[in-house]
């Protein structure tokens, strides 16, 4: 049975009315499915059923929480894998021994309660809390800080239990027994994929850190530096004209860096090619943007990309080595950057790129913003990088004449 995903919206719903969801990371970190709901919600009921997952049931908490509760690490020294941030676990003081499912929840419940102090539970317990970062999945990609992010997202308490589900082997649940469960119990399932995606598209991350004027080769432009919450990375917007004026749709190419193709000419893609030729293209219409994304060698970083052009000059082409190395033939998000084109004003648009996927991305991803059209950017092919725009044209659907 294929696994079929709900959308954010339907999972926050569910949460909002104290149901239980189940919520998949990615295939390559832990594969695994979690029951999630929001901690407030956890009826003696609920609970009993999420321990029928038969993992370990935890509660996911912000720090202020751990702090007000006089919650430490269990450890020290966390060199767990994942690094996930297991604190003292507690039981309700009032309860005889902890183990039941009503006194998990009495236990779940109370910690929920600002008023609620450390006195009022002991250690150890059988709740585990975990402390969740600041930002959730923006930081961690991981379930203790996804059930904290719906069930905030659903107006509910900042906090959120979860219980990873086993086979009856006691292996990790597969993907299809996941979604047997889900249709079993009539239950809503979402990707922790999903959930990043959606908060980058439907929370303003970003603000401007700085802008001025810039004189370049191809004319005078506006750049302004972005800085993005929880993130480190500043993206950059380059724009000349007003965009905001009526006539024909700007131009736009969101481009993500490439520091050997962008910097120093590398003849292995097209990047740089594309690049300038974008920046004269907007320049000579007098009117249009191009959004800088630091996500080099389509979101696996730059040791990762040099990395994959060491398979390629064994054989393999660029999808085949973004597979060797166990990422996705494209890792790249685009919530920031269509975040910064509706900073500066953007609705309609001409998309500069060879790529109708990217297209498609930016028509479908819930912002008042649309491609009227596509706009080629084909560069003269190389003996270095003919391959490379094959794979581009045959296996990722670019849009490209044979090289």
């Amino acid at each position: 049975m294929a696994i079929e995903l709900n959308s954010v919206t339907e999972a926050v719903e569910a949460i909002r009315r104290g149901e239980v969801i189940i919520v998949v990371d990615a295939e390559d970190r832990e594969n695994e499915g979690d029951f999630v709901c929001a901690a407030e919600k956890a009826t003696p009921e609920v609970v009993n059923f999420m321990l029928s997952g038969r993992g370990q049931l935890c509660v996911s908490i912000l720090p202020e929480v751990c702090k007000r509760l006089e919650l430490q690490p269990i450890v020290a020294n966390n060199d767990a894998p994942l690094k996930t941030a297991f604190m003292t676990p507690v039981d309700i003081r009032t309860a005889r021994t902890g183990i039941t499912a009503a006194e998990k929840s009495e236990t779940i419940l109370r910690m929920t309660v600002d008023s609620a102090s450390a006195k009022e539970f002991v250690r150890p317990g059988h709740v585990y809390p975990l402390l969740a970062k600041q930002g959730g999945v923006l930081r961690r990609a991981g379930h203790t800080e996804a059930a904290v992010d719906l069930a905030r997202m659903a107006g509910l308490k900042p906090a959120g239990v979860v219980c990873e589900v086993l086979d009856e082997s006691g292996d990790r649940a597969s993907r299809d027994g996941l979604a047997s469960i889900a249709k079993k119990h009539n239950l809503k399932i979402i990707s922790i994929e999903q959930l990043i995606a959606h908060r980058r598209v439907s929370e303003k991350l970003i603000s401007r850190a700085a802008e001025t004027s810039l004189p370049t080769m191809y004319g005078e432009f506006r750049i302004v530096v972005y800085s993005v919450e929880y993130e480190g990375q500043q993206p950059i917007a380059l724009f000349c004209g007003d965009l905001t004026a009526p006539g024909p749709a700007p131009l736009v190419r969101m481009h993500s860096s490439c520091f050997t193709g962008d910097l120093i000419a590398s003849l292995r893609c097209d990047c740089g090619d594309q690049l300038h030729m974008a920046l004269e293209m907007i320049s000579k219409e007098g009117r249009g943007a191009l959004v800088y994304l630091p996500q080099e060698g389509r979101g696996i970083g730059l040791a990762q990309k040099i990395r994959a052009y060491a398979l390629q000059d064994k054989g393999l082409d660029t999808v085949e080595a973004n597979h060797a190395l166990g990422f996705k033939a494209d890792m790249r998000d685009y919530g920031i950057g269509l975040q910064i084109l509706k900073d500066l004003g953007l609705s309609d648009m001409r998309l500069l790129t060879n790529n109708p996927k990217k297209v498609e991305a930016f028509n479908l991803r819930g912002f008042d913003l649309k491609v009227v059209d596509q706009v080629a950017l084909v560069s003269e092919a190389n003996d270095h990088n003919k391959r490379y725009l094959d794979t581009k044209r045959e296996k990722m659907g670019h849009l490209l004449p044979p090289a």
